[in-house]
């Protein structure tokens, strides 16, 4: 049995939310149809321009058009993720959202994850599991597809960390450690 304590902080949920939302290796489809269907956006209304004459005007007027069109494109591209984490800020801001921040207790066990605060009681049986994820920083054992325990990496001494990881490999359920990275 291991036994640790933490407060998340705003930022681990932050990360949490950023993860869950757009930085998972299970939502590449995600990203690639939204850089594609911007990168359309810009073909389109470069075609647009095109055929309709617009770019035959002078060629300061192209480049102005041209130049508009990268920017707004480039800046939506680069600015999802930046939005996601403005959501994500919004979320843990939220004093109705405080509970998340109390101190918790964790304990890992052969029967599964207890956890317990201020305010509940709650018990993972390792079934109860359907997703583990990670990385550098953060373990997220998911039992539903949008809620998970965040685990940060630095609460563990490195003996407890291995401790972790032997109740993961033994317990967890292939199907949550590593079945939603098979391709069907």
């Amino acid at each position: 049995m291991l036994t640790v304590h933490l407060t998340l902080t705003k930022e681990d949920y932050n990360e949490y939310y950023t993860f869950v939302t757009w930085d998972a290796p299970g939502n590449q489809r995600k990203r690639s149809l939204y850089f594609l269907k911007n990168m359309g956006t810009i073909v389109l209304f470069t075609t647009v321009f095109y055929f309709t004459g617009l770019f035959d005007r002078s060629s300061l007027f192209a480049f102005i058009v041209i130049s508009f069109i990268l920017i707004t494109s480039v800046l939506s591209i680069t600015g999802v993720r930046s939005s996601i984490r403005q959501q994500a800020k919004k979320i843990s801001n939220d004093p109705e959202n405080c509970s998340l921040f109390t101190i918790t207790a964790i304990t890992i066990s052969e029967t599964g994850v207890s956890l317990k605060d201020e305010f509940t009681e709650r018990k993972f049986n390792w079934p109860a599991f359907i997703k583990k994820q990670e990385n550098k920083e953060y373990y997220f054992l998911f039992y539903s597809s949008l809620e998970a325990i965040i685990i940060p990496k630095r609460i563990f001494k490195s003996s407890e960390q291995l401790l972790f990881e032997g109740f993961l490999s033994r317990f967890l359920s292939f199907d949550a450690d590593l079945g939603h990275l098979i391709i069907e």
